[in-house]
């Protein structure tokens, strides 16, 4: 019997699920639509495609034993209780005039004071309001929390200064937890309608922000550690003791703690040609790199890429000729599937690389916090992220 975490990552238009080990092995892995993406109350479809992935998972996997669920998603989306959603790349000028000074760093609170201007009825029901992912735990568990990756992003979220000043009620946002700890256990009802199976009492764990989960996939833990995420949009995330300054960079905290994640975003990158997105990613280095000398840092010659990039050869030669720098992307996995282009979790595909980096992410959160695997989040990333040079052959 295999032990493994099933590992969920919350997109814009679909839910990916996979079933990976705690030494990195993906057994299976499949992607679910969401019918209608762009549906006001389609986190209310985020049950359902849960389900069927994890039925999708099951194919195959009679000798797997669910352990724990580790849930992340896209950022910062906000969620109420009854699956009314505010996505994380919707227009909130409307409320910039509302917003104090102690409040313009948070993330969510535009998009909530955004519920409460435009739809004012949905803000008299809503009990909960959610960042996202955590709709699912609460749906999932009956528990409601807000998973704060590191302390340093409270600024990010919101604290009762930030809520008074706002007028917003503090017990509308549900308490924090951190990455990797256990937010409640999977409602019993849920398990027994699943082909997989569940351990009793299986611990529903916070994995967190997307682009957090795909840090922690690439092992971008370590200062001097530098990361292309790229899909619909693309960002440049260099990890360091220092916080930088820099033109269009953005800068928050690391989730390991004394470190920070400089970040240059090109938010319409899947808009872009070809040498449009690599110009864009030529800028980005550039300011990244003047930063870090002006900050007395050294810049790595080697970059991980993760998501859409991942199997595109051209692509990564084209990176590694203009950047002049050495690129690293995970590993194949031998498994019973690993690449992107099929649904099916039964589907196989020798020497494809994993490209979901948010799921090893969660692995690492599950397997490096509630279940007690490894001792930290930086061991289990040490033992599960898997990367390779991509030589360009």
């Amino acid at each position: 019997m295999t032990d493994t975490i099933l590992c969920v990552d919350i997109g814009t238009t679909s839910l990916k699920a996979g079933l990976i080990t705690a030494d990195g092995e993906v057994v299976s892995f499949c992607s679910v639509p969401f019918e209608e993406p762009h549906d006001r109350f389609v986190a209310c479809s985020w049950y359902d495609a849960f389900l069927k992935a994890a039925a999708e998972l099951s194919y195959g996997c009679r000798n797997v034993t669910v352990t724990g669920i580790s849930i992340s998603g896209n950022g910062p989306t906000v969620v109420t209780d009854i699956g009314f959603t505010f996505r994380w790349n919707e227009d909130t000028s409307a409320v910039a005039g509302l917003i104090p000074d102690c409040a313009r760093t948070s993330l969510f609170i535009p998009k909530i004071l955004s519920i409460k201007k435009q739809f004012p009825d949905v803000w008299k029901k809503t009990k909960n309001f959610f960042s996202g992912p955590e709709y699912l735990i609460y749906v999932l568990t009956g528990n409601p929390v807000t998973i704060l990756p590191e302390e340093r992003f409270e600024k990010a979220y919101w604290n009762d200064e930030m809520l008074e000043a706002c007028g917003i009620r503090n017990n509308l946002l549900p308490s924090f937890v951190k990455t990797g700890e256990s937010c409640g256990f999977l409602n019993q009802n849920i398990s027994l309608v699943s082909n997989l199976r569940f351990v009793q009492d299986c611990p529903v764990i916070a994995g967190g922000p997307d682009f957090v989960a795909a840090l922690i996939g690439t092992g971008t833990l370590v200062s001097g550690r530098l990361c292309d995420r790229c899909g619909s949009s693309e960002g440049l995330n260099f990890c360091t003791d220092k916080i930088l300054k820099g033109e269009g960079l953005r800068i928050l905290p690391s989730i390991i703690s004394g470190l920070w994640n400089a970040s240059y975003l090109i938010p319409n990158s899947g808009e872009l040609t070809e040498e449009q997105r690599l110009a864009e990613v030529e800028r980005g280095i550039k300011s990244l790199k003047k930063a870090a000398a002006e900050a007395g840092v050294q810049f790595p010659d080697e970059m991980a890429v993760t998501g859409g990039q991942t199997n595109d050869e051209l692509l990564l030669r084209e990176k590694s000729e203009r950047l002049g720098m050495k690129i690293l992307r995970p590993a194949v996995y031998n498994s019973g599937f690993v690449g992107e282009g099929s649904d099916s979790a039964s589907s196989s595909s020798s020497g494809v690389h994993f490209v979901h980096s948010e799921l090893i992410g969660d692995a690492c959160a599950a397997y490096g916090g509630a279940s007690g695997i490894y001792d930290s989040l930086q061991s289990a990333a040490e033992h599960i992220v898997k990367l390779e040079s991509y030589t360009g052959a």
